[in-house]
């Protein structure tokens, strides 16, 4: 008789085991088992072939009088006649239904002819489209899903034990930190420059050294646009834009050429904030904040650095909107680097970072759940990448841009600035953007040197695009 042997793996997480008695049968092309009941490892034997194996199902059940207990299997080893299968899980099984499982092979819905593989893929998406909704938090930003908190999102897609844990030990750490040093609640203002320093006392390393000891050097300004937290903004200029009027009595450019021929010979970059033009900034503790939309030119020297030479803090040139340069007094020029950088601050934490890393990625993963089952090649392709990401963008949307969040309390982007700051970033994403190769090209910054964001990421962008190109040849 044939025979089937195997092993169910719980998931290592709190509370995935249970009480209840689990039952498992096979189902293949010509027959099914009976159902066996089972512990971790099993047996169950059939009294003629049942042809090729098509899924497991899976069921439990309690004891009279007891409620049901949920349980969150892992996956499925079994050795049959046709040879080792897996079958992965990974789901919360909370009631006394029967769940249905396919093996882990890829496959397409028009290689999937038995109508018992029809039907586990429409019911499985019948599911899917219960539990993840799409819901609007506002217009003119990508959608997400629907939940009504964090808590209430499926529990597949929620942080692991271990992950909620170190999630929350490093929320607990960050505050004590900040309670510590006096700043979680301070409203007091800065004596000096160096009194910010305390903030970096319980993190400091030879990096953050070296930034406290050098960020007023034009050098360090200029290398952050490459490999600081947002290296998006910067492009080669070949042309100055109409509202950036830089002469060459204005700068100093190393080498002694005219800007023209610097920017012929791809020496002069540009980085242009324009995304926050015209709104609205802030208030924090009752205080005005300010928001600048600049425009900033920079050089790469001989030596290969790159300087800034030219700054305007706002979009139209006016009088009182004065093109700053380095041979400025001291002071104006290190004013207009710091406006610089609260722009470059406002324009990676809401565009580069919420918008185009954690609220597009869930556009991604929510369809994904959506509409494609668990066996179909592209789901086992991209599922791994949506880890978490439905948990901490739900946190996000709770703690950091609601109406009490962090950016609506702290930052000069909030208040009204926020919405809008989106929306533009969201009219503004082209799909060559979001390839590092074209995005780069399209920059023009191919060949800059020191530009450790473009070559990690081709390294990255490779390796993914190999593995993507091995799955699409094998199925």
């Amino acid at each position: 008789m044939p025979e089937y042997k195997g092993v169910i793996t719980t998931e290592d997480r709190l509370w995935a085991t249970s009480w209840d008695r689990i039952s498992i049968k096979v189902v293949g092309t010509d027959g099914e088992s009976q159902w066996k009941l089972t512990e971790s490892d099993f047996e169950v034997e059939v009294d003629c072939s049942i042809g090729k194996l098509v899924l497991i199902e899976l069921k439990k059940s309690s004891g009279l009088l007891l409620p049901q207990d949920s349980w969150f299997p892992a996956k499925v080893e079994l050795k049959s006649p046709e040879g080792e299968i897996y079958f992965p899980i990974h789901r919360w099984i909370t009631d006394d239904e029967v769940h249905q499982f396919r093996e882990a092979t890829a496959c397409l819905v028009f290689d999937d002819t038995h109508p018992l593989g029809i039907q586990s893929r429409t019911e499985e998406l019948k599911l899917r489209k219960k539990q993840y909704c799409w819901s609007i938090y506002a217009e003119g930003i990508p959608h997400c899903i629907e939940i009504d908190n964090v808590h209430t999102l499926p529990d597949e897609v929620r942080f692991s034990f271990t992950k909620e844990m170190e999630f929350g030990f490093t929320a607990l750490q960050g505050l004590i930190e900040l309670k510590l040093d006096g700043l979680a609640d301070c409203k007091e203002k800065w004596t000096s420059i160096d009194a910010i320093g305390k903030v970096f006392r319980h993190k400091q390393t030879a990096l953050s050294e070296y930034v406290q000891q050098n960020w007023m050097k034009d050098s360090l300004f200029g290398y952050q646009f490459l490999n600081g937290v947002n290296p998006m903004v910067i492009r080669r200029c070949s042309v100055l834009p109409e509202n950036f009027p830089v002469t060459d009595q204005m700068v100093f450019l190393h080498g002694g050429r005219s800007l023209a021929e610097e920017m012929q010979s791809g020496n002069i970059f540009l980085c242009d904030y324009k995304l926050l033009d015209g709104l609205k900034a802030n208030m924090v503790n009752g205080k005005q904040q300010y928001l600048m939309a600049p425009l900033v030119l920079l050089h790469k020297t001989p030596e290969d650095q790159l300087m800034p030479i030219a700054i305007q803090l706002k979009q139209e040139p006016s009088k009182d909107n004065p093109i700053f340069c380095p041979t400025d007094s001291e002071y104006d020029w290190l004013l207009a680097k710091m406006f610089v950088r609260s722009a470059d601050f406002q324009d990676h934490q809401l565009n580069s970072h919420l918008l185009r890393t954690h609220l597009l990625a869930e556009v991604f993963s929510v369809s994904l759940l959506r509409n494609l089952p668990m066996v179909h090649p592209l789901y086992k392709l991209l599922v791994p990448n949506t880890r978490y990401t439905l948990q901490i963008n739900s946190l996000a949307r709770e703690l950091l841009i609601s109406d009490n969040g962090i950016i609506n309390t702290f930052t000069s982007s909030g208040g009204e600035a926020l919405p809008k700051i989106l929306q533009r970033g969201m009219s503004s994403i082209t799909y060559i953007s979001l390839c590092i190769r074209d995005d780069i090209k399209e920059r023009g910054l191919e060949s800059v040197p020191h530009f450790y964001y473009r070559d990690d990421g081709f390294q990255i962008w490779d390796i993914i695009n190999r593995n993507a190109s091995k799955i699409e040849h094998c199925s």
